[in-house]
C-alpha cells in the first residue's frame, strides 16, 4: 500500500545545521482535525471575543408588515381605512390582508421573490396589497396610473410579474401593454380586477373580492429576511428609461419610523388622520402606508384629488396631515381666489409638499387658509423625502433651528471628483449625496446603474446644491439642468425659474433650458398670456439674471407620466434662433 502521509523538511537551527523531519498525518485525517478545531473555536462562547449570537429572543427581522399585526391587536376596532361609505377597522384590514396573502400562496402559487404588480388609484385594495404581498413572501410593485401602454409594456418586460392587480378603469391599457409584452406567450400573468365603481359590470377576469374568498384559513405569513426586497418602485423616467428601484424590508421599516418623526404627524395628536393626496405608487406613498399602520391612525382614501374633496374630507374626518406635489399649493390657492368661495379651515392642518415652492403670494394665502406648510427634498431612491422643513415666510439663515435640519439620512454636498465636502458658504456648488439605512437596495436587474449610483460609498443624487454655514443643505437644480452663464460666475437654477413660471395664473406647465434661458410654456385651456406678460411676471419675483430671454408657447415634451423630458427641450432650444429674444 502506498504511503499517503507527507513529510516536510525544515531547518530549525542554523548554527548546528540540524534538520528535522516532520511527518504529517494523512490528508483526510489532517482535514478532519482542522475543521474540528475551526468549528470548536467558532462555536465556543468562552473562546470568542464576542460571545453573543442572534436568537429568536433578541433578533426579529425588521419588516413594516409587523406594524399591521400590532395595530390589529392594539387598535382592533379603530378605523383603519375610510373610502367614501366604506369603513374598515384595523382588525378587518389585517384579516383581509391575511386572507389575500393565503390566496396568493395557495391558489396562485406565489413563491418568495415573485413580483406582484398593482395599478390602481388610492383605494383600500392597494393599501391592503402593500401588506398581503410581502406576507406571501413576494414583492409589491405599484405602477404609475399615468403610464401609457408602450411604456407599461417596457416595465412589465423588466418586472415579469406573477400577477397584476388592476383597477378596472385601467384594464384596456394593461391588456394593450400585455399584448405588446407577451403576445401569445404562456407567461401571461394572471389578472385580478379591482372594481372601480359599485356598478362595475362582471368581467371574464377574477375580481378582488372573489380572490379574498379563496383564503386558506390556517395560513401563516411567510417570514422575510430583512434584506429581502419588499417593493419595486419605478422612477419617473424624466431623463430616459424608467428604472425599478428596490426597497428592502429593513429600509422600509426604518424609513416608516423615520417618516413619523420627520413629518411630525404625532406632534399634536396620538390618533393621526392621513388624507391620501400623495399617490400610493410614489415610494409606497412616501412610506406613509406602513407608517400609518405603525401608528394605528386612520387613512382617508381619495380616488381623485380635487380641492372640493380635500376641504370636504378635512372637515368631515378631522384630517391632520396631507402630502403631495407642490402643485397642490397652487390648486388650493386658485380654488380660494377664483371660485368665489372661501374654504377656510376650522382647524389648522399640516401639508407637506415635494418639489419647487411657488411664489410667496401663494404660500402666504394657503397658510392663511389654515395649512401649516412644510416642504421636502428627496427622490425615489431615498424612499421619498429625505428631509422635510417647515416653510417660514421670513426665513433667516442665522436663525436656523433644529427642526430645519431633521433628516433620516446623512446628507452632504461634495465635489463629485475629489469627494471632499464643499465650503459651507452657501455659494460653492457641489453634488448632493446621501448615505444611510433608508436608501434603496439598488436598481432591479441593473447592476451597472446600481454601482454607478453608489460609487464612492455615497448615493450620488445627480442634484446640485450648496451647504450653508448653519449646516443646512439647499438643493439648486439637477446637474444636467443647471445653467451656468458664459462668464462662469453665475449659476441659474432652472427649478426656481420654473417655479415662478408655474405660479402664473395662466400657466399649466413650464420648463426652462439653455444658457440664454429659453422658457417653454403651456397655457391652461382657455387662458391667454403674451411673452411680454410672462417676462414681466418673472421680473416681479426673480433677479434680472434669472429672467428668461425667450418664451415659447405650446405643448411641452412629456413622457407618459407627465414629466418634462428636458433633453428634448434642450434640443428644441438649440434649434431656435438664439440671436432673437422674446
Amino acid at each position: 500500500m502506498a504511503d499517503d502521509s507527507q513529510s516536510l523538511i525544515f531547518q530549525t537551527n542554523k548554527q548546528t545545521n540540524k534538520h528535522y523531519k516532520l511527518t504529517l498525518l494523512p490528508l483526510h485525517i489532517h482535514s478532519f482535525i482542522f475543521f474540528f478545531f475551526f468549528f470548536f473555536f467558532l462555536s465556543s462562547p468562552l473562546l470568542l471575543m464576542d460571545p453573543f449570537s442572534p436568537s429568536p429572543a433578541n433578533f426579529v427581522p425588521l419588516s413594516p408588515v409587523t406594524f399591521l399585526k400590532k395595530s390589529a391587536a392594539v387598535y382592533a376596532a379603530r378605523p383603519s381605512v375610510i373610502y367614501g361609505s366604506r369603513v374598515f377597522t384595523w382588525s378587518e384590514t389585517y384579516g383581509r390582508s391575511l386572507h389575500l396573502a393565503s390566496a396568493l400562496v395557495h391558489h396562485f402559487h406565489v413563491s418568495p421573490g415573485d413580483v406582484v404588480a398593482a395599478m390602481a388609484p388610492n383605494v383600500p385594495e392597494l393599501y391592503e396589497l402593500h401588506f398581503a404581498v410581502p406576507m406571501a413572501g413576494a414583492i409589491i410593485s405599484p405602477l404609475n396610473t399615468k403610464l401609457d401602454a408602450p411604456t407599461l409594456s417596457l416595465l412589465l418586460q423588466q418586472l415579469h410579474p406573477k400577477l397584476i392587480f388592476l383597477d378596472s378603469d385601467f384594464l384596456p391599457t394593461v391588456l394593450q401593454s400585455l399584448s405588446q409584452t407577451y403576445g401569445n406567450s404562456i407567461q401571461f400573468p394572471a389578472l385580478v380586477l379591482i372594481p372601480a365603481h359599485p356598478d362595475t359590470p362582471p368581467s371574464e377576469f377574477l375580481d378582488y373580492n372573489r380572490v379574498l374568498g379563496m383564503r386558506f384559513d390556517d395560513f401563516t405569513p411567510r417570514t422575510n429576511a430583512e434584506l429581502d426586497a419588499i417593493s419595486i418602485n419605478c422612477t419617473s423616467g424624466s431623463t430616459g428609461l424608467h428604472k425599478g428601484v428596490v426597497y428592502s424590508h429593513r429600509a422600509a421599516y426604518l424609513n416608516s419610523l423615520a417618516t413619523i418623526f420627520r413629518s411630525g404627524i404625532c406632534k399634536n395628536t396620538s390618533s393621526p388622520v392621513f388624507l391620501w393626496t400623495v399617490d400610493m405608487f410614489r415610494c409606497n406613498g412616501w412610506c406613509f402606508i406602513w407608517a400609518m399602520a405603525a401608528l394605528g391612525g386612520c387613512n382617508i382614501c381619495l380616488r381623485n384629488v380635487t380641492t372640493d374633496a380635500i376641504f370636504t374630507n378635512i372637515e368631515l374626518h378631522k384630517v391632520t396631515l396631507l402630502c403631495g406635489p407642490s402643485t397642490l399649493l397652487k390648486m388650493i390657492y386658485e380654488s380660494s381666489s377664483f371660485n368665489n368661495f372661501k374654504p377656510w379651515l376650522s382647524r389648522r392642518v399640516d401639508l407637506i409638499v415635494a418639489g419647487a415652492l411657488p411664489i410667496n403670494e401663494i404660500l402666504t394665502k394657503v397658510t392663511e387658509l389654515g395649512f401649516n406648510i412644510s416642504y421636502g427634498y428627496g427622490m425615489t431612491e431615498a424612499m421619498g423625502p429625505a428631509m422635510i422643513r417647515p416653510w417660514k415666510p421670513n426665513f433667516d439663515e442665522e436663525t436656523v433651528q433644529f427642526e430645519d435640519l431633521i433628516t433620516s439620512l446623512e446628507i452632504d454636498v461634495k465635489d463629485p471628483l475629489s469627494m471632499e465636502s464643499v465650503l459651507g458658504d452657501g455659494e460653492t456648488l457641489g453634488e448632493v449625496m446621501l448615505r444611510g439605512n433608508t436608501l434603496m437596495s439598488g436598481y432591479y436587474k441593473n447592476l451597472k446603474a446600481t454601482r454607478e449610483a453608489f460609487s464612492g460609498d455615497w448615493y450620488r443624487t445627480g442634484d446640485v446644491g450648496v451647504r450653508h454655514k448653519s449646516g443646512r443643505i439647499e438643493m439648486k437644480d439637477r446637474a444636467k439642468d443647471i445653467v451656468v452663464r458664459a462668464n462662469g460666475e453665475v449659476a441659474v437654477s432652472t427649478v426656481q425659474v420654473e417655479a415662478v413660471l408655474m405660479s402664473h395664473p395662466s400657466v399649466a406647465e413650464a420648463a426652462v433650458v439653455g444658457e440664454r434661458l429659453c422658457g417653454f410654456v403651456k397655457l391652461k385651456n382657455g387662458s391667454r398670456a403674451s411673452a411680454e406678460e410672462i417676462v414681466k411676471f418673472c421680473r416681479t419675483h426673480l433677479p434680472e439674471f434669472m429672467i428668461p430671454e425667450r418664451v415659447v408657447f405650446g405643448d411641452l415634451p412629456m413622457n407618459s407620466v407627465g414629466k418634462v423630458q428636458k433633453f428634448i427641450a434642450r434640443e428644441k432650444a438649440k434649434a431656435l434662433n438664439t440671436n432673437s429674444t422674446i
